[in-house]
């Protein structure tokens, strides 16, 4: 049974909690957005260059910040159950969590 608490020394918590979740939306749809605008620049510049290790620098930092806040974002979800799997993979990225 769920035990609700209309205890206001909860509410400073649940505005940083609230604020959390606001910000890792935002910050799912700004890379999503700079993705989206610059990936026809990326095929050109970078997929069809010759591979060197800055090509897979950047792509491994790219995309895993695309990941990493998508992870975020579905973290701070509270309908949404991560599999064992996915939080796994969650906690294994080098990126930090709640």
């Amino acid at each position: 049974m769920t035990i609700v608490s209309d205890d206001p020394t909860w509410w400073p918590s649940i505005d940083v909690h609230r604020f959390a979740s606001y910000f890792a939306v935002a910050a799912f749809v700004g890379i999503t957005y700079d993705w989206a605008l610059t990936f026809g620049q990326e095929v050109e510049l970078v997929w069809r260059q010759r591979w060197s290790l800055v090509t897979v620098l950047y792509l491994s930092v790219r995309y895993l910040g695309i990941l990493s806040a998508a992870l975020s974002m579905v973290d701070n979800v509270p309908t949404i159950s991560l599999t064992d799997t996915v939080s796994l993979l969650y906690k294994c990225l080098p990126f930090p969590s709640n």
